[in-house]
């Protein structure tokens, strides 16, 4: 079998960091994908699950159902769980390619994210419509520190 997939969702530790980053300020997370502006004395904190993003990376060469060493899936991965976004991580093996995912990728490269219904390829792009899509938490660099 050329594909395994596994569905991640966030860590509780990585709640816990958004809870304690986001305690005072008077924005909140509602969903896993928004915020919303809390206004009056009492604060709410609800966290819904969406149906997960799915992603397609690729897959360890000398270990079986594991990550491989593609520093762009890496790097998608890491923008999802700081983002705390779920998704479903498909493991493509890139030396059997099956043909399903050559209909995602014609060009049969990794990552692929499908994003709103449409599969997007390349890291930069994958990166820049996640940031678009679910703003908070931001990952770009503060305009104070772009600058040396």
């Amino acid at each position: 079998m050329a594909m395994s997939s596994v569905k991640i969702s966030p860590t509780a530790s990585a709640l816990s960091s958004t809870i304690k980053h986001l305690g005072s300020n008077s924005r909140f997370i509602t969903s896993l994908g928004g915020v919303k502006d809390v206004r009056g004395g009492r604060r709410k904190l609800s966290i819904t699950m969406s149906s997960p993003l799915e992603v397609c990376v690729k897959a360890s060469v000398t270990v079986p159902n594991r990550l491989g060493d593609c520093p762009f899936s890496q790097r998608i991965l890491l923008t999802l769980e700081e983002k705390h976004l779920s998704y479903e991580m498909k493991l493509v093996d890139l030396t059997k390619k099956p043909e399903w995912f050559l209909k995602i990728s014609p060009g049969g490269t990794v990552p692929v994210l499908k994003l709103d219904e449409k599969w997007i390829t390349d890291s930069d792009v994958i990166a820049q419509s996640l940031e678009e899509k679910y703003p908070d938490p931001p990952l770009g660099t503060p305009p104070k520190k772009a600058s040396v």
